[in-house]
């Protein structure tokens, strides 16, 4: 269990540090540089809630816990960058603001559904990216984590570091995040399992 404490916490941040870049250089550029979060979770063989959500097997309840714990790992380590993000020099701060208060907007303003269902596609996304990634198919990785997040689809383990910096930071409303976040856990999850629900054995 240490074992798994400890590489989910070194996922979430490395999925911290993907956004926190992305949120200092934004647009394309700054997509493609969170891809790196992603490339040291696969290269590091960490454990990442959306890495393991298309994979653990449905009818066992020991396989729910370790999913939730390692969710709850990936949320320690996000945190933990967003702590460092917060603390950032004010000019630094007010550069990646801007990015991170249009995104919790975005979450915050939409109907728990609609956030539900377009975190489908990033999940569907990211299990292509994880699954084929640990084949050494590295381009699927290089091109879906830019992917979703130029489509603007939730990330429930991303999103932790957007509303971290929002209540660090900006003195955002800690309520306001629970039900877009777990609306955007709920469709990563199903988002992760539509590929292996379509694939065929040959």
């Amino acid at each position: 269990m240490l074992n798994l404490t400890k590489r989910s916490i070194a996922a979430g941040m490395l999925i911290g540090c993907g956004g926190f870049v992305y949120s200092m250089v934004g647009g394309v550029e700054g997509a493609v540089l969170f891809a790196f979060g992603l490339f040291g979770v696969l290269y590091g063989k960490w454990a990442l809630y959306t890495g393991y959500a298309g994979s653990f097997a449905w009818r066992e309840a020991k396989d729910w816990g370790r999913l939730f714990y390692i969710l709850a790992g990936n949320w320690v380590g996000v945190m933990a960058i967003a702590l460092i993000a917060s603390v950032s020099s004010d000019v630094a701060i007010e550069k990646f603001t801007g990015v991170i208060s249009g995104i919790i907007a975005d979450r915050v303003s939409n109907p728990w559904w609609q956030i539900f269902v377009r975190a489908i596609g990033t999940g569907f996304i990211m299990e292509i990216a994880v699954r084929y990634g640990r084949e050494n198919k590295w381009a699927t990785v290089a091109l879906g984590v830019p992917t979703f997040i130029l489509c603007g689809l939730p990330h429930c383990v991303a999103d932790i570091f957007y509303y971290g910096v929002d209540w660090l930071v900006l003195d955002g409303s800690a309520v306001g995040y629970i039900v877009p976040w777990l609306a955007a856990v709920g469709g990563n999850l199903v988002g992760c399992n539509i590929p292996r629900l379509l694939t065929v054995k040959e």
